[in-house]
Formats: C-alpha cells, structure tokens, sequence
C-alpha cells in the first residue's frame, strides 16, 4: 500500500494502525522471509501462546521442542522438557543451555568435516603418487651382473639353523 499510494489515502489512524501492524508482521516474521528450506527443529518456550508456530510446525513435519508446564498439552510436542515457562530465570536458563547445546553440536560437526576433508585429501595425495616403472633398469642390472635376484632355496656356502624343537625330532 505504500507503494501504490493507497496509504496516503487513509486517514491518520488508519495508517497509525497499518504503521503498528507492519512494524509488528516485520519483527516477528522478518526471520523466515529468505529461508530456502525448512529449519531441522524448532525450539518454544510456551507451546500454548505459540500454538500457531508449533500446529505449522507439525503441518510441515519440523520437530518441536518445548518447554511444557501443567497448562500445555504435551501430545502436540514432539520432545517435551518439563519446566516452568512462566518464570524469566527459567526460561534464561533453558534457552542458554539450548543455544549452547547447538553451538557445541556445530562446532562438533565442522570439526567432523575439518577432519573428513583432511582424510579425503591425504588419500587423494596417496592415490596421485606415480610409481616409477624399474623393468628397464632390472634389464640394464641384469646384463652388467650386479643385479640378484631373490633365490627359492639357499645361496651355497650359507649355514642353516635348527630350532631346538626340530633338533630332537
């Protein structure tokens, strides 16, 4: 509407309302507007005051994590946490122990990947190594004589050895 003019033909009020209303859709949704795909879970606090987000949620198949108090039903939660979601120290605590929670999982996960990429390389670097064909130097030993080969038996004058085991037999 402000685009095209429209607004400018409410009245003051009117676009005072319009004003708080887009203001209110642009804090709370601002977030998801350029996601390319679906989140792999979603975290609540109260899954009665967002029982919008948590019925999308599972219309979508995205998993939902929730805090659940006496006054929430926790059938329409995939993985429950029971706690107090009324109390500010409560949910500091559950939302820093999450955050955190997601960070180490994310640091794990790139360490992962660090280590996968360096295997990946270190085999490709053990693949590209080129082995040097020596037939043409056998060949050239062979007829100068310095050359010797391994022999099935034993090279004459060698001593052989026993075991004590084999002595009494």
């Amino acid at each position: 509407m402000n685009e095209d003019g429209r607004m400018q033909e409410l009245s003051k009020k009117g676009r005072a309302r319009l004003d708080r209303e887009m203001k209110h859709l642009q804090q709370n949704l601002e977030g998801i507007e350029n996601m390319t795909q679906l989140p792999d879970t979603m975290f609540v606090i109260d899954s009665n005051a967002e029982e919008i987000a948590v019925k999308e949620a599972r219309r979508m198949g995205v998993p939902v994590i929730a805090v659940v108090d006496t006054n929430c039903d926790p059938d329409v939660v995939d993985w429950i946490i029971p706690g107090n979601d009324d109390a500010l120290r409560a949910i500091r605590l559950f939302t820093t122990k999450i955050a955190d929670s997601v960070l180490e999982g994310h640091n794990a996960y790139a360490q992962s990947q660090i280590v996968d990429e360096k295997v990946a390389t270190d085999q490709a670097v053990a693949e590209s190594v080129e082995y040097v064909d020596t037939s043409a130097y056998e060949q050239y030993e062979k007829q100068e004589g310095d050359f010797v080969e391994a022999v099935d038996g034993l090279a004459e004058g060698a001593e052989t050895t026993v075991p004590p085991d084999e002595e009494q037999k």
